[in-house]
């Protein structure tokens, strides 16, 4: 009988899964197969009715080859390095002005949170009218101040520094509410014995507060870390990869090779190195964290 009654639950929960399974197998899973399937053969998708040609490894060997890879690859980490730096830097001086009791400081973190809860498509939009050449407000004011025009979308030397401070505007506050969210769990018997015991500011904050903050800093850079190197919205909207391919990230390299050149198979196969150098990444930061583990306890 329980043995009658165990299978019937697992029968009917199978039927309740069933659909999800049916949804994650179609969004998902398929066109994982059929993408990984088509990075070896030779697609061209303004061609859509020639066979497609089995060329084994060709496309990742090409892509390997190609400069234009590697200049991408150098340009996503470069706008990861430069944004998450100043995101952290800012959020947390934010957290520990927004963490004190004062009056009306409810008002100014709802102020602050507008950026994260808009789409980027939105955030990036508002910064082109700052941006835009000739036209743009930045310029305006500068003009206003009798300083010279900023080629903040046009120029090679500014454009990818301009594409970090729109991420850095919009996702400064979710850093910001991650590290307010440690700073409030925190004890506060250890701080303040610190400070009873003629410890500085500075001191408990550089040997207490953010000692047992790591925990909490390490997930907010790996959340924007694996955000920041998909990086692509902002970068078609603000700049199309160029001036020349100076903000091409590798996500805008995977977009042009596949729907502007038509080059799907050889787009598949720099998706799954992508890919691949992702899981490497997170694997890595995984490790780090299980090691530093029992040093914590």
């Amino acid at each position: 009988m329980a043995d009658y009654a165990r299978r019937r639950s697992l029968k009917i929960a199978g039927i309740f899964l069933l659909p999800a399974l049916v949804v994650l197998f179609v969004t998902t899973i398929f066109p994982l197969l059929y993408s990984f399937n088509l990075s070896f053969r030779q697609f061209n998708l303004a061609k859509p009715f020639i066979p497609r040609i089995f060329v084994g490894l060709q496309n990742y060997k090409t892509l390997l080859q190609d400069n234009g890879f590697y200049h991408s690859l150098f340009v996503t980490f470069k706008v990861m390095v430069v944004a998450i730096s100043v995101e952290f830097v800012l959020g947390f001086a934010l957290a520990l002005l927004l963490t004190q009791k004062l009056r009306g400081m409810g008002f100014i973190r709802t102020l602050f949170m507008i950026p994260m809860m808009m789409s980027s498509i939105v955030v990036s939009l508002i910064w082109l009218f700052l941006y835009f050449p000739g036209m743009g407000y930045l310029n305006y004011f500068l003009n206003f101040l009798h300083v010279a025009d900023v080629p903040w979308i046009t120029g090679e030397n500014v454009a990818l520094y301009s594409i970090a401070l729109v991420d850095i505007w919009q996702w400064t506050p979710f850093v910001m509410l991650g590290i307010a969210a440690g700073l409030q769990s925190l004890p506060q018997e250890p701080l303040e014995a610190a400070m009873v015991d003629g410890n500085s500011r500075l001191q408990v904050l550089t040997h207490l507060t953010i000692p047992q903050l790591k925990p909490i800093l390490a997930s907010l850079f790996f959340l924007r870390a694996i955000d920041c190197f998909k990086i692509y919205d902002v970068i078609f909207v603000l700049t199309k990869g160029g001036p020349g391919d100076s903000t091409e990230s590798l996500s805008f390299y995977i977009y042009r090779e596949g729907f502007t050149l038509w080059q799907m198979g050889f787009g598949a196969a720099a998706s799954f190195v992508a890919l691949i150098i992702m899981t490497v990444l997170i694997t890595l930061f995984i490790r780090t964290i299980k090691e530093e583990e029992p040093r914590a306890a």
